[in-house]
């Protein structure tokens, strides 16, 4: 494609970057979602009398299991459109 049309490969270049960032700027907004309902689940567990230290884990495990959980989605998403890619 680059020596025929190299106007073509400079668009999808840019529009790569384009989706790439819309994408960081979709995450980004996932993850600050995540903080608060983290900082929610502190706040709730210790005003219900959950000692401090078990509902410091709370939020930590509801935090890594949803970041896991997002990693995740990213890998195969990414793993997805190499595979189109490739065909």
């Amino acid at each position: 494609m680059t020596e025929k049309h190299p106007e073509a490969d400079s668009i999808m270049a840019e529009l790569e970057t384009e989706m790439a960032i819309a994408n960081l700027g979709r995450r980004g907004k996932y993850v600050a979602a995540i903080a608060v309902m983290s900082g929610d689940i502190l706040s709730v567990a210790l005003a219900a009398g959950v000692p401090y230290p078990l509902a410091k884990e709370m939020a930590e495990d509801f935090w890594k299991s949803e970041m896991l959980a997002d990693t995740v989605a990213a890998l195969l998403r990414d793993a997805d459109l190499d595979d189109e890619d490739e065909e």
